[in-house]
C-alpha cells in the first residue's frame, strides 16, 4: 500500500470514528452552538460597530482592500472554539480532539482571509493557503511531528556553523512573514499618520522613513535568529561588510542622512515651492535618496538630498505663503508721472491673483538714459501656480491702460550730429 493510499485510508477512518462515541455528540454541540453564537455576534457587529458610515467601517475601508472582505464570521469563531477547547482541558481530564480541530480550522480560514484582504497579489494568499493545508492535513494525520523531527535531525554545514534544515526552512517561511508584516505595519502607520492633520508633512514623511527601516532590518535579524544563526558570529563580517559599504557607497549613504537631516529641520516640505540651480517647482515627494520637483512645464527634476544641504535654496513657501513680485516699467520724460504711477496700481489691482493686502504699490527707481524707471510691486500667495505668468499678467495689464491714457513707453534712441571736417584732415587731390 502506497504513501498516499494509506493516508487516504487513516482520514477515512478518522472520519466514520467521528460517531462511534456518543460523548463525542457534547463536542459537535459546542461546535454548532459556538457556529450559530459566532454568527449572532458577527451580524450584531456589522450592524452597529462596524455598520455602514461609521469610523470602524471607514478605517476598515482604507486600511483593507476595498474589492475583498475579511468578515467577523471566522474569527469569532476561532476565538470562541479555542476558549472552548482550553476551557475543556482544563476542567475535564477527557480530551476533546474535535473542537481542537474545528479551532485549528477556523484560525486557518481566518488567517488566509485576512492575508487575502491586506495582500495587494495573490501570491502571499496562496503560499499562505497552501501552508495551510499542509500543515492540517499533517497535523489530522499526526505526521507533523515526525516530520518535524526528522527535519531536525538533517544538518547543512556552512563553514564553522551547523544549521538544522527545520531551522533553515524555518527561517525562509519567518522572513517572508515577517517582511510581509513590516510592510503592512509600515501601511498600517502611513494610513494612521497621514490622518492627523497636526503632523507636519515632513515629520509624516520621516515617521513613514524611520519605522520602514527599522521593521524591516527587524524582520532580517529576527528571521536570522529563528534560522539558527548567530548574530555574534556575524559580527566580523558585518563589520568588514560596513566599512566596504561606507567607502563604496559614500554619495548614497550621504544622501541619505542628507535626507533624514532634511525631514528633521522642516527646510522643505511636499507641496513647497522652491528654487535650486536653476529649477523652479514644487516638491512632489521626498524619498530616501532624492527630492523629486515638478516644473510648471511637467518635467520632474530627481535632484540629490545631499543638493538641499550644501547649496542655496530658494523656498518660496517656508515660513509664508505670501509672495512678493517685482514688475518694472519705463515711461517718457514728458509723462504725467503721478498719473502714471495710479495708473500701475490700478492695473496691477484689477488681476484677481494678486492680494489686496498688502496693498500694491509703485515706485521711482531712477532716471534712465530715456526713461524713468518705475517699479511695481506685489503679492500673491499661490507661488506654485506659476511667477512669471502673473508677472506678464500686470504688464499686459499695465500696457493696455497706458494706451487708454496715452502714455508712452520709450524706447533708446540716440542722436548723430556730423560735423564739418577739418581742411587738414581732408585727402590730398592726386592733382596736387
Amino acid at each position: 500500500m502506497g504513501a498516499f493510499e494509506k493516508y487516504r485510508v487513516e482520514l477515512w477512518n478518522r472520519f466514520t470514528q467521528l460517531w462511534d462515541d456518543p460523548m463525542d455528540y457534547y463536542q459537535w454541540a459546542y461546535i454548532l452552538a459556538a457556529l450559530i453564537v459566532s454568527a449572532l455576534i458577527s451580524q450584531i457587529l456589522a450592524r452597529t460597530i462596524f455598520a455602514p458610515g461609521s469610523r470602524s467601517f471607514r478605517f476598515c475601508h482604507r486600511f483593507f482592500q476595498t474589492d475583498r472582505k475579511v468578515g467577523s464570521f471566522f474569527i469569532l469563531s476561532a476565538l470562541t472554539l479555542w476558549l472552548g477547547a482550553l476551557s475543556c482541558h482544563a476542567i475535564f481530564p477527557t480530551d476533546t480532539p474535535y473542537i481542537f480541530m474545528a479551532a485549528q480550522f477556523a484560525t486557518a480560514i481566518s488567517i488566509y482571509r485576512i492575508v487575502s484582504a491586506l495582500s495587494k497579489g495573490r501570491f502571499v494568499p496562496r503560499l499562505v493557503g497552501f501552508l495551510m493545508v499542509i500543515s492540517f492535513t499533517l497535523t489530522l494525520l499526526d505526521a507533523l511531528g515526525p516530520i518535524v523531527s526528522t527535519l531536525r535531525s538533517l544538518y547543512i554545514p556552512l563553514g564553522d556553523l551547523q544549521i538544522s534544515l527545520w531551522s533553515l526552512l524555518s527561517g525562509i517561511v519567518s522572513l517572508f512573514i515577517l517582511v510581509w508584516f513590516a510592510a503592512l505595519s509600515t501601511r498600517f502607520i502611513d494610513s494612521t499618520v497621514n490622518q492627523r492633520d497636526e503632523v507636519p508633512p515632513s515629520i509624516k514623511v520621516l515617521i513613514s522613513k524611520l519605522s520602514r527601516f527599522f521593521l524591516y532590518v527587524a524582520a532580517i535579524l529576527i528571521a536570522l535568529k529563528i534560522g539558527g544563526i548567530d548574530l555574534g558570529a556575524l559580527a566580523v563580517f558585518s563589520g568588514a561588510l560596513g566599512l566596504g559599504l561606507g567607502f563604496g557607497l559614500q554619495k548614497v549613504i550621504s544622501n541619505l542622512i542628507s535626507g533624514i537631516i532634511i525631514l528633521m529641520d522642516k527646510s522643505i516640505k511636499p507641496g513647497d515651492v522652491i528654487e535650486i540651480d536653476g529649477a523652479y517647482g514644487w516638491i512632489n515627494t521626498l524619498r530616501t535618496r532624492y527630492v523629486s520637483v515638478i516644473t510648471r512645464d511637467r518635467k520632474e527634476y530627481l535632484i540629490p538630498n545631499e543638493d538641499f544641504i550644501t547649496n542655496p535654496v530658494i523656498n518660496w513657501s517656508f515660513s509664508d505663503t505670501n509672495v512678493r513680485i517685482r514688475a518694472d516699467v519705463g515711461v517718457s520724460y514728458d509723462t504725467d508721472l503721478d498719473r502714471a504711477i495710479e495708473i500701475c496700481v490700478e492695473a496691477t489691482q484689477s488681476i484677481p491673483r494678486i492680494l489686496k493686502d498688502p496693498v500694491p504699490n509703485c515706485l521711482v527707481m531712477g532716471f534712465g538714459d530715456s526713461s524713468i524707471d518705475l517699479q511695481i510691486r506685489f503679492w500673491i500667495k499661490d507661488a506654485h501656480s506659476g511667477v512669471a505668468n502673473i508677472r506678464s499678467a500686470v504688464l499686459l495689464s499695465v500696457w493696455r491702460k497706458f494706451q487708454e491714457e496715452g502714455i508712452k513707453i520709450p524706447f533708446p534712441q540716440r542722436d548723430l550730429h556730423i560735423k564739418t571736417a577739418p581742411e587738414s584732415i581732408l585727402p590730398i587731390s592726386s592733382g596736387e
